[in-house]
């Protein structure tokens, strides 16, 4: 249709870009906890952040909610999705087999460039152990993550790695790196080291070990956060007062 002699302009192209900017930046707050599960996401202040129409963030919110990170209420209002326990354990399993595959596969199909990127990734996770920036030092650890998969350049695992990485950051941000004390995060580093050694040299056998041992150690955190803190110093006995 026309006006005035003119092609009526088009909208749709930056509506897009507009949705994709809001998904991500939507994304990586909800991820780094910058928003709280349980949060509420309002469409016109999020609007007026990116200088957007209500529009895109409508359509940012439903890819966030198809990644399970959003949650549409009846009343059509939005929130961040909750964490919830009772898939944890699903998480945990995929973690580990995804972990052992990632790496036996990056054994396999290393280069020097891959090993001589994982080094330095590893020293700048290493660098933030100790710095009291809990966000840097899990940013850096997840990005060593991410190189393995990347190493190990299968298409598939190079997509559902760094996926079910993401969607164990929250967990982590909230019953891991709080709780994690420095030696706890050298120990992080020592098996990084280690697995990268094996990958190195081929080494399946130790990929499969190393990548259990060091999932088990941030396990044995992630239990201790749940753990009562307090109620075994509260007295429920019921005899009377003196």
């Amino acid at each position: 249709m026309e006006s005035d002699g003119k092609p009526e302009k088009d909208d749709t192209p930056r509506r897009e870009r507009g949705a994709i900017t809001v998904h991500q930046a939507l994304r990586e707050e909800i991820l780094t906890l910058v928003r709280e599960p349980g949060s509420g996401l309002d469409e016109v202040s999020i609007a007026k952040t990116f200088n957007l129409s209500r529009t895109p963030v409508r359509e940012a919110i439903f890819m966030l909610s198809g990644e399970g990170l959003v949650k549409v209420l009846p009343n059509r209002t939005s929130i961040v999705t909750p964490l919830s326990m009772h898939r944890l354990n699903d998480l945990l399993d995929t973690w580990l087999i995804l972990t052992r595959s990632v790496c036996v596969h990056a054994a396999h199909r290393r280069t020097p460039e891959g090993i001589a990127d994982l080094r330095a990734r590893l020293a700048a996770f290493g660098a933030t152990i100790g710095g009291g920036d809990m966000l840097a030092t899990a940013l850096a650890m997840l990005e060593l993550q991410r190189g393995y998969a990347e190493v190990a350049r299968n298409f598939f695992l190079s997509r559902y790695y760094p996926d079910c990485l993401d969607a164990g950051r929250r967990t982590l941000l909230l019953h891991y790196f709080p709780y994690a004390s420095s030696s706890k995060l050298e120990l992080q580093a020592r098996f990084h080291a280690a697995l990268i050694d094996a990958i190195d040299r081929d080494d399946v056998a130790a990929c499969n070990t190393i990548a259990g041992d060091m999932i088990a150690a941030i396990l044995k955190v992630i239990r201790a956060s749940l753990e009562p803190t307090a109620a075994n110093q509260v007295d429920l006995s019921t005899a009377p007062l003196a």
